[in-house]
């Protein structure tokens, strides 16, 4: 099965779930880099997943945002290992060369952040 264009732009948005754990800026660095270096190329199958890990970056920065508030640290870690188990099933996708939208919130995403293109 050959790859689709723009799958390695579509890992490389997955990826930048990584820089959740290292730094906020890291993980807006390194998706938007390969936003923009989709933008205007018509690469669908980037598009796709790159609208998906976005859907998933503004869930974790609004997460990150309320940390504060939730008192259980223990709470605050299982949303962010939520987030990166998602991202991971994500990015599962992506590597085999599969468009499926993430659990429950996927067809969202698609529709809200229809921006990226």
């Amino acid at each position: 099965m050959s790859n689709p264009p723009g799958k390695g732009l579509a890992i490389l948005g997955y990826c930048s779930v990584f820089g959740l754990f290292i730094h906020i800026f890291l993980f807006i660095a390194i998706l938007g880099t390969a936003i923009l270096l989709n933008n205007g190329k018509g690469q669908q199958f980037a598009a796709f997943h790159l609208r998906q890990m976005f859907g998933i970056g503004i869930v974790a920065i609004l997460i990150n945002a309320f940390t504060p508030i939730i008192e259980q640290g223990w709470l605050a870690l299982l949303i962010i290992s939520l987030i990166v188990l998602v991202a991971v099933l994500g990015l599962l996708s992506a590597l085999r060369n599969q468009m499926i939208t993430l659990p429950f919130i996927g067809d969202y995403f698609q529709k809200w952040f229809s921006f990226i293109k």
